[in-house]
């Protein structure tokens, strides 16, 4: 079994995260043996999702006239999610990691 099979059969999901680093939700639903687990597959976890969303991102910077005016955290976003969701709110927006 994929490591990601084995978080969606815990209902859990994962995201890298800048250094190395791995995101985990929902926290509701790890326990002490999933949280063992996933410490000791984090590199086959990011090996699995690098790839697939090597472009996406929890964080986006918000810019408007050339001046950064919010930062979007919430899902992975690729690059035209995050536009599409900024420009529902600010219409002329640009977004950058």
């Amino acid at each position: 079994m994929a490591a990601l099979d084995y978080l969606k059969a815990h209902e859990l999901e994962a995201g890298p995260l800048p250094g190395g680093r791995l995101y985990v939700w929902p926290a509701e639903n790890i326990t002490e043996e999933t949280r063992v687990w996933i410490k000791s597959h984090k590199a086959e976890l990011l090996q699995e999702l690098a790839p697939a969303n090597s472009d996406k991102r929890l964080a986006w910077r918000v810019i408007q006239g050339g001046k950064p005016i919010a930062t979007m955290v919430g899902k992975l976003m690729s690059p035209e999610e995050a536009l599409a969701a900024a420009r529902a709110r600010w219409s002329d927006a640009t977004v950058e990691p």
